[in-house]
């Protein structure tokens, strides 16, 4: 049950010219593009060996965990990353953190250099914050979130630097970012792209995969999914998409370092299992019995409830104790009539679509489930 920190171990003390790039290197470089460097980094390339030095000094193990709370040892991964000959001496540039509670955007990106050819640029998915979040569900209802118009800004603007071939890819939202800029950008930047990676990252809505740029560059896209994928289920994919085997269960499988690793490559099942077509059936279905107004109705209320409350990152959710139930039910309380109608009904409609996929002996322990044995 090899993971990407034996990987790491098996091939870090070999470049890329002894062995070539792949999917396990491309989930790596995707996992770097979470380190939050602000005041670490600046316009100039640096090398990821130091990079990660000057995070793991200004933040400690709690800060450090509370940036990865679905990560289990992040610092032992990252500690393995900038000791390998592999990444260590690769450089970063034109780093990019932009968050707006106003426009309810959370964007990052790096440009890794792999060699006088060759850049990966990773974008990097969702973090802790409830404005994150907040974009992602936005999915659910907008053409365009804040942070995918960003991505395409952001390819049209540094790509010119560099007349190389392009590897680009992300983990969870950071794989949507990669597919959305990729069919947004220049055409001379298109070109150039080699892969795109999206590793376990939400869909599209239709309308998107529907366009004829989308399909010009569905082949170069590699979508990858944990067994018991539920982010990367979430909305429409046109493309084929490869199931990675996990050690983890449920959501915790978005933690990519829990994906199982052989040699140079994943180690792929036929299919995803019941619990994650259980639960993207239930998602999907809900979402096609509500119009896209009512989406942004639930989704905009439920975050005000939240926000009002001053539950601001995910870990406040994992952590919310009974104390704080009665605030959220008062929260709710003030709504309009109208809405609260709104938001009552939708919750029905999930419960009905819950209902016939999963059985009565199933129940909830956050987003895992667990068949109870008579």
């Amino acid at each position: 049950m090899a993971n990407i920190n034996d990987y790491l171990k098996w091939r870090g003390d070999l470049s890329f010219k002894v062995s070539p790039f792949n999917e396990v290197d491309n989930l790596i470089l995707s996992e770097i593009a979470y380190l939050n460097l602000d005041k670490i980094i600046n316009n100039k390339s640096t090398t990821i060996k130091w990079v990660i030095e000057e995070y793991l000094k200004k933040y400690d193990k709690k800060a450090i965990l509370s940036q990865f709370p679905l990560s289990k040892n992040p610092i032992s991964f990252f500690e393995n990353v900038k000791n390998s000959y592999r990444f260590g001496s690769l450089k970063i540039s034109h780093y990019v953190n932009k968050i707006s509670k106003k426009e309810e955007k959370q964007f990052s990106s790096i440009i890794i250099k792999l060699n006088f050819n060759t850049i990966y640029v990773a974008f990097k998915g969702t973090d802790n914050t409830l404005i994150g979040w907040k974009e992602d569900f936005n999915m659910s209802f907008m053409e365009k979130v804040p942070s995918q118009l960003e991505a395409v800004a952001y390819l049209n603007k540094n790509i010119h630097f560099y007349n190389r071939h392009i590897y680009i890819g992300g983990h969870s939202k950071g794989g949507n970012l990669a597919v959305f800029a990729s069919v947004g950008c220049k055409k001379n930047i298109q070109k150039r792209i080699i892969r795109i990676y999206n590793n376990d990252g939400p869909g599209f809505l239709e309308d998107f995969i529907a366009l004829p740029k989308y399909n010009e560059i569905l082949s170069k896209i590699v979508t990858t999914i944990p067994e018991t994928s539920i982010i990367g289920m979430l909305l429409n994919h046109k493309e084929e998409y490869k199931v990675v085997k996990s050690t983890a269960l449920g959501i915790w499988q978005h933690d990519c370092l829990s994906w199982e690793v052989a040699k140079d490559h994943f180690i792929t099942l036929k299919e995803v299992d019941e619990t994650s077509n259980k639960i993207r059936k239930t998602i999907t279905d809900w979402l096609q019995n509500i119009n896209k107004k009512q989406r942004e109705i639930f989704i905009n209320t439920l975050f005000k409830i939240l926000e009002n409350n001053k539950i601001e990152t995910v870990e406040h959710i994992a952590k919310l104790k009974l104390r704080k139930i009665p605030g959220l039910v008062r929260e709710f309380a003030k709504i309009d009539e109208e809405t609260k109608k709104v938001m009552m009904e939708l919750l029905k409609e999930l419960m009905r679509e819950a209902n016939k996929n999963f059985d009565k002996k199933t129940i909830f322990y956050g987003l895992r489930h667990v068949n109870k044995k008579e």
